[in-house]
């Protein structure tokens, strides 16, 4: 082979690896998007033991994908691991959830004054929070009148995104990742279908409240909607998990 030619294989060669590593990346972000899915949908249940075999046949793929995706979704700590018994999806904990909400009002009540300075200097971030808010309740207008999973999905992805802007407008990205490593889906995921809708619009006014403490340049207001939001979070799963435990 010319050297000419073996660059030309080499290249066609390094083509072909990048597509099929993207192609796996992106079937390991649906099976992601699957297992999440199931787990609102109440099919995954909290505790439940994982088999791989059943997962990449419902999923209908191979093994490898599914442990790949596992294992993202265990540093997201939405499957437990134990040795010598498998992985399980993650239990629901009163307690725990508790302090991982604390801790997520500690993260949100630290930067208020800068983030405050940021979006009031900043249209990008400002913009983006407004239409996040906007979007997020056009969303529940649409879906006002279903109770699907779909509507869970849409919901829960913009409330966890108005929570990764408001964190990344502190200018602090390790905060931001610590957002990503406490985010609470299986807390967050566990009132789907439990309260009213009533309740779920409550909580998109409560992020309006927010950014309006942030334009309004008012501090206090500011963590006093902080403070509401989170406490009313806390008080909805946990009259859940009571609730659930009694029946």
């Amino acid at each position: 082979m010319t050297g000419k030619r073996h660059k030309i294989w080499r290249s066609v060669m390094s083509e072909k690896k990048s597509k099929e590593q993207e192609t796996k990346e992106t079937m390991v972000d649906t099976i992601c998007r699957n297992i999440r899915r199931d787990i609102i949908a109440h099919e995954l249940r909290p505790g439940q033991k994982i088999n791989v075999k059943e997962l990449a046949a419902r999923y209908g793929t191979s093994e490898t994908p599914v442990k790949i995706a596992l294992n993202r979704l265990l540093s997201e700590q939405i499957v437990e691991n134990f040795p010598r018994h498998g992985m399980k999806i993650k239990s629901i904990d009163e307690e725990e959830a508790k302090e991982i909400f604390s801790l997520r009002l500690m993260m949100d009540l630290y930067y208020t004054k800068e983030i405050i300075e940021a979006v009031h200097t900043n249209n990008t971030l400002r913009e983006a929070l407004e239409n996040n808010v906007n979007e997020h309740y056009e969303i529940m207008k649409k879906y006002e009148n279903e109770n699907t999973v779909e509507k869970y999905m849409e919901n829960y992805i913009h409330d966890a995104k108005f929570h990764e802007l408001y964190l990344k407008c502190s200018g602090n990205r390790k905060l931001v990742e610590l957002y990503h490593s406490v985010n609470p889906f299986i807390y967050s995921n566990y009132i789907f279908r439990k309260q009213s809708k009533e309740k779920d619009f409550a909580g998109v006014e409560e992020h309006r409240k927010i950014i309006q403490a942030i334009f309004d340049e008012d501090e206090e207001r500011l963590r006093e909607c902080l403070k509401e939001h989170i406490n009313n979070a806390v008080k909805a799963i946990s009259m859940i998990i009571k609730i659930d435990k009694m029946l």
